[in-house]
């Protein structure tokens, strides 16, 4: 089988530069590493740092592509090959091997016209309708809908793959990973409050919300609702009467939707914080408060708002979890209180 090789150093390089550009994210070999932990490739990109190494074709892509899923870019550590097989596969069974054939030859006649007209007339992207109406015509909606299938998966490898020059975003710069942890920096050329590329980050890995600085949390939540289509005002951080973030559902609309605390607690969120929440709810004249934790409310929290029915509701780690997968690149999701 073919091995790539890399001298001592070379590996973790590369995979920086690769993941940087496909990313728009720097990371270091300690973050690859424990990205990369529960797999045997941790343990390689160290001893590469002295020894090099030479790694199997299809353990370098094995390799990339979990480092790719890890990083945020993609849904799964699954390289796109592996899904065009199961497809592939599937078709194969059901329809026989005439109409894969079939498929792929309308798809690649129209590709190639496609790549024609887009360069003539100085466009990034081809217009798949041509090909998609020949489909239809001959097998109705169902081949229309394996062609649409069979697109998006050659699109995904195309983006995804570590040989190709594609990307699903065009990022302005690059980021470091380590400003989502270690201090408080503003990143905001991909977003209102925090930048697109930690959503995607943390949306892969969710055990990371409580290790995140306590302002990227606040900014993190503020950037959620931004997406969503809400007036968000984010608080100074410091001396902000316990109020982090206030949101309107539009600019004309007097008192605030929401208030909402955020909370990067590993411990319970008690009662006496519910009932600081209330107090500045009624001062802001607020419909409802938000608690937004990692953690989630103890049992006497839950009892204090049902039994005094206060307009509070919890948003724990599972629920900002759902949010940051429906706000994942490419594509903007809305999320639900």
């Amino acid at each position: 089988m073919a091995r790539i090789s890399f001298s001592p150093g070379n590996l973790s390089d590369h995979l920086h530069e690769i993941i940087g550009y496909k990313a728009g994210l720097a990371t270091s070999i300690e973050q690859m590493c424990d990205l990369l932990s529960g797999t045997s490739y941790a343990d390689s990109i160290l001893k590469s740092e002295i020894d090099g190494i030479a790694i199997r074709s299809e353990d370098y892509e094995d390799l990339y592509y979990q480092l790719l899923y890890k990083i945020g870019v993609t849904n799964t550590p699954r390289p796109p090959l592996f899904t065009q097989s199961l497809f592939f596969t599937n078709r194969l069974k059901e329809k026989g091997f005439d109409y894969i054939a079939d498929i792929q030859s309308i798809y690649s006649k129209h590709y190639e016209l496609g790549v024609e007209i887009a360069i003539k007339n100085g466009q990034s992207s081809i217009d798949p309708r041509p090909m998609i109406a020949e489909v239809m015509d001959k097998y109705d909606k169902s081949g229309a809908k394996d062609l649409l299938e069979l697109i998006q998966m050659y699109d995904t490898h195309f983006q995804n793959s570590p040989h190709t020059s594609g990307r699903w975003e065009e990022w302005k710069d690059i980021i470091d990973l380590n400003d989502l942890f270690d201090k408080y920096q503003p990143v905001v050329s991909h977003g209102s409050f925090l930048d697109q590329r930690f959503l995607n980050f943390l949306s892969n890995n969710h055990a990371k919300l409580g290790d995140i600085h306590w302002r990227k949390f606040e900014e993190l939540i503020s950037e959620c609702f931004s997406k969503s289509g809400y007036k968000v005002e984010l608080g100074p951080g410091t001396n902000d009467d316990g109020v982090d973030i206030r949101v309107w559902k539009d600019t004309v609309q007097t008192h605030p939707e929401f208030i909402i605390q955020c909370k990067r607690y590993k411990t319970k969120i008690d009662k006496v914080t519910i009932k600081g929440l209330y107090t500045d709810v009624l001062d802001a004249q607020a419909q409802t408060g938000l608690l937004v934790t990692t953690s989630e409310f103890s049992p006497g929290a839950r009892t204090t708002i049902s039994a005094r029915k206060y307009p509070i509701k919890e948003v724990n780690g599972d629920k900002v979890s759902e949010w940051l997968k429906a706000l994942r690149t490419p594509g903007t999701g809305i999320i639900r209180v």
